[in-house]
């Protein structure tokens, strides 16, 4: 080798280039870059949303020109509107449909209630309010529905329905509370009975009931006006028991010497006791 002749210089293969620098760095921004382009397009979109659901429920378009309401027959019309606190004018998107519906369900004469919305100005509130069939006596009287639960205090416009009677707190479910299936003896025995209270009570029958007494214990007894005062129907099977004492009523009058009776016992369609009334 002759003198002053460098040797060339091995080229290191574990340092990178400068171009291979450049590539892993931009191979790393990427993901970077993207997520940023990510979370930007969302921030648009949110503020879009938030811009259109603004200009929905504000803009004159969609103002309730029609707010229907139907299926109210206690409630007045304006009741109802108050209760929801919809009004004619209201935009019928910045109206919670949810809300209305739970507010109407909470009036103590609303039994269900549905609230909806027509495109483009029109809002309709249907409900179904509850029937009063017969009062519950519990220190003060209160309205039973058809399913036998209290919705709401009686006054003298109902005067005319059936009344049960010592009732004790808690024996009858209150309205949109504990499922009609979890409850006691007394509830079963009104709820039974109540599908039956129009003929039982109907004047010119053989005898007219004007109440009746639910025992937990002895079932239930009916209080009639008349000569003949009570009939002990006891425990379920009431449709069957009442045409027996039907049946025992069309026998007695056909008997000279024993037209009529204080009392009937009829727990044991089997066994029927009858009390005579006193001349």
């Amino acid at each position: 080798m002759s003198a002053g002749k460098r040797k060339p210089a091995k080229k290191n293969r574990f340092v990178e280039s400068e171009a291979a620098r450049k590539e892993r760095r931009r191979r790393r921004r990427r993901p970077l870059l993207f997520g940023t382009g990510l979370l930007c397009l969302a921030s648009v979109c949110s503020a879009l949303c938030v811009l259109s659901y603004a200009w929905l429920t504000q803009t004159p378009l969609f103002k309730a020109r029609f707010v229907i309401v139907s299926g109210n027959h206690t409630v007045s019309h304006g009741e109802v509107l108050d209760t929801a606190d919809i009004r004619s004018g209201d935009n019928i998107f910045g109206i919670n449909l949810d809300v209305a519906r739970t507010r109407l369900a909470a009036h103590p004469w609303i039994d269900t209630a549905s609230v909806i919305r027509e495109f483009p100005n029109r809002i309709i509130i249907r409900v179904t309010e509850h029937t009063p069939v017969a009062i519950a006596e519990i220190g003060h009287p209160y309205l039973i529905n058809s399913r036998g639960e209290i919705f709401e205090k009686g006054g003298k416009a109902f005067s005319g329905l059936p009344v049960f009677k010592n009732l004790k707190r808690g024996g009858l479910p209150l309205s949109g509370g504990v499922p009609s299936g979890h409850t006691g003896p007394v509830h079963r025995e009104i709820k039974e009975i109540i599908p039956l209270l129009g003929s039982l009570t109907q004047k010119g029958g053989r005898f007219v009931m004007t109440g009746a007494v639910a025992d937990p214990d002895t079932g239930l007894r009916l209080l009639t006006e008349g000569a003949t005062r009570s009939i002990d129907l006891g425990f379920g099977h009431y449709e069957k028991k009442i045409k027996r004492v039907n049946e025992l009523f069309a026998l007695l009058e056909k008997k000279v010497n024993l037209t009529a009776v204080a009392a009937i016992d009829v727990s044991d369609p089997n066994s029927v006791v009858i009390k005579p009334a006193k001349s």
